[in-house]
């Protein structure tokens, strides 16, 4: 079976960041916590699940924060969120390992921020994999829109038919759909499962492991 949705062989992965690679749930539902509460907002495990999308801008809306106070709600996430201390999900470096070794170019393609991301990706050791990375300001159309990931892939000089991209939300699946890639779905801590499952991911993995094993 070939490694990629198209003909020939793997030749670019792109990843999504949290969730994916990182495992960020409950780090993200503590900030939420804590900046709806600062906002006067209602929230508990409950809403999260309810109103959980990588383009968190659809959580405020759901919750009825005004967008004049998106910007402040965006402020107090960040702070909250440099309090907290990722870790890698569990065989997250083995699997970019192996597809380096196999000469695969890698790229991260993230709803999070420039200010965060490539920080965290350097904490954690993880600079040296990446050839590029796409962060939510590096676009203007964010996820399932295509524009991040076929960015990510001309940086990698690579067609998408020859790629495939791996998350964890209905979002990333609906990127790599719309780009001609791919579309391995991870499931992960955050509270779309069932979501992501009816996005018809090209594989539905439940570990990493079984990721590498979907990349071949």
């Amino acid at each position: 079976m070939s490694s990629t949705g198209g003909n020939g062989a793997l030749r670019a992965v792109g990843f999504d960041w949290d969730g994916t690679l990182v495992d960020s749930a409950e780090a993200t539902y503590n900030c939420y916590a804590e900046m709806f509460a600062a906002l006067g907002v209602a929230f508990d495990r409950a809403s999260f699940a309810r109103t959980y999308s990588p383009a968190w801008q659809r959580t405020y809306v759901a919750l009825g924060v005004p967008e004049s106070r998106w910007k402040e709600a965006d402020a107090m996430f960040v702070t909250a969120y440099a309090r907290q201390q990722v870790r890698l999900l569990p065989g997250a470096r083995e699997l970019l390992q192996a597809l380096h070794e196999r000469g695969v170019a890698m790229a991260l393609v993230t709803s999070g921020s420039r200010a965060r991301v490539p920080a965290e990706v350097e904490r954690l050791g993880l600079g040296g994999y990446f050839r590029t990375i796409v962060c939510g300001e590096d676009v203007e159309r964010k996820k399932p829109d295509p524009e991040g990931l076929l960015r990510a892939l001309g940086a990698l000089g690579a067609e998408p038919q020859h790629a495939a991209y791996v998350g964890d939300s209905p979002e990333d699946v609906g990127m790599a759909h719309a780009a001609g890639a791919r579309a391995i779905g991870l499931l992960g801590g955050f509270p779309n499962r069932d979501a992501l499952r009816a996005s018809a991911p090209a594989v539905l993995a439940e570990s990493l492991a079984e990721v590498g094993a979907a990349l071949g």
